[in-house]
C-alpha cells in the first residue's frame, strides 16, 4: 500500500477510541453547581480526572463528593477566583504539579445581573464582565501555557446564545459573552499549529442555578428568551455533557475556533 494510500485508510477499531477520555486530566471553573458541575460529573463517568475550581467551597466539595460515590477517577477542589491572576497561575502550576498535565480546561465560571442598561450599575458591570471575560481569558491564558509547553490540549468556555443575539436587561452580560466568542477565536488561531484546541459550548436558556438566581430579580429577560424558544423547556444542565465530550476528544481533531451550540435551534428561529 503506498504512503498516500495508508494515509487515507481508516484505521481498525478507530471508532472505538474516538471518545474515549480515560486518564486525561480536566481543569473546570465553576465546577462547584450548574453546568460546570453537571460537565465534570459528566467527564468523570467518562474516566477523566477533574481539578474543580470555584470560590463556593461548600458546592465544590459536594462535586468532589459526588465524583467520588459514583466510582469516577477522584477530583480534587481547589479555592480559586478567576479573576485574580496570581490564584489562576497559582492553580495553573498546582495543577501540572498534581496531575502532571492538563489535557481539558472547560471555562464554566460565570454570573449574571438583570437591570435595564440606563441603570445598569458601575460595579455589577465590572464584576459580571470581570468574571465571565476576563476570568475566562486569565485561565485560557495560564492553563494554555501548560497546554502548549505539552503540544496538547482543548479547552471548552462556556458563551451563550447571548454571544450572538441581544435580550433586554443583560447588556453586561451580552458584552461578556461576546468577548468570549471573540477569545475562542483568537486563541484559536494563535494557537492552531501548536497542538492547543479552543473551542466554545453555546447553550439556551438553562436550569441552573444562576438562571433561578437571576429569575428572582425580575423575569423580563427569561420572559423574552422562552416567547421565542421552538419548544418551551429550558435546557437542563446534563445535556451539555455530549457536546463537551465530543471537544475534548478525539473525534473534533479538526474542530477549533468553534461555538458549538446547544441551544435547542434558538438561533435558526
Amino acid at each position: 500500500m503506498s504512503e498516500q494510500a495508508d494515509e487515507l485508510a481508516i484505521p481498525r477499531d478507530f471508532v472505538k477510541d474516538l471518545f474515549d477520555l480515560r486518564d486525561r486530566t480536566a481543569v473546570v471553573t465553576g465546577g462547584g453547581s450548574g453546568l460546570g458541575r453537571a460537565i465534570a460529573i459528566g467527564f468523570a463517568q467518562a474516566g477523566v480526572t477533574n481539578l474543580i475550581l470555584d470560590v463556593n467551597d461548600e458546592g465544590g466539595e459536594e462535586t468532589v463528593r459526588t465524583i467520588a460515590g459514583q466510582a469516577g477517577p477522584p477530583a480534587q477542589y481547589r479555592h480559586v477566583d478567576v479573576t485574580a491572576k496570581s490564584e489562576v497561575e497559582a492553580a495553573a502550576a498546582w495543577a501540572a504539579e498534581t496531575v502532571g498535565r492538563v489535557d481539558i480546561l472547560v471555562n464554566s465560571a460565570g454570573s449574571a445581573f438583570r437591570s435595564p442598561a440606563e441603570d445598569f450599575p458601575e460595579e455589577k458591570f465590572d464584576f459580571i464582565v470581570g468574571l465571565n471575560l476576563k476570568g475566562t481569558y486569565l485561565c485560557c491564558q495560564a492553563f494554555g501555557r501548560v497546554m502548549l509547553e505539552q503540544g496538547a490540549g482543548s479547552i471548552i468556555n462556556l458563551a451563550s446564545i447571548g454571544s450572538f443575539i441581544a435580550y433586554p436587561w443583560a447588556s453586561a452580560y451580552l458584552a461578556s459573552k461576546g468577548g468570549v466568542l471573540g477569545v475562542t477565536r483568537a486563541l484559536a488561531l494563535e494557537w492552531r499549529d501548536r497542538g492547543v484546541r479552543v473551542n466554545a459550548i453555546g447553550p439556551t436558556l438553562m436550569d441552573s442555578p444562576l438562571t433561578r438566581a437571576a429569575a428572582q430579580r425580575t423575569s423580563i429577560t427569561a420572559d423574552f428568551i422562552k416567547a421565542r424558544m421552538l419548544r418551551p423547556r429550558l435546557g437542563l444542565p446534563r445535556e451539555l455533557i455530549g457536546a463537551a465530550i465530543f471537544l475534548a476528544s478525539e473525534a473534533s481533531t479538526l474542530v477549533t475556533g468553534h461555538t458549538l451550540m446547544c441551544d435547542d435551534g434558538y438561533l435558526v428561529a
